[in-house]
């Protein structure tokens, strides 16, 4: 159970680090990582599972590290 507590956060991170590349101002950033993550729990675990399998294959090969990393502009 823990492990996979801490899968979840590692994609909610993710997954607000990506919105925060694409503009997402720092107020909006908790109610986003909220959102997300009541979908990754409120679905049935079947749904679940694909969501996560789909999730770290697609953040892996896309590259989520450059839009959580810090930008010099």
């Amino acid at each position: 159970m823990e492990n996979e507590i801490l899968q979840l956060a590692a994609l909610v991170a993710a997954y607000v680090g990506v919105c925060k590349g694409f503009g997402l101002k720092d107020k909006w950033t908790h109610p986003a990582a909220l959102l997300v993550a009541a979908i990754f729990v409120l679905v049935p675990n079947a749904v679940q599972d694909k969501i996560t399998l789909i999730s770290i294959v697609g953040l892996t090969a896309s590259g989520a590290y450059q839009y959580v990393k810090k930008r010099v502009d």
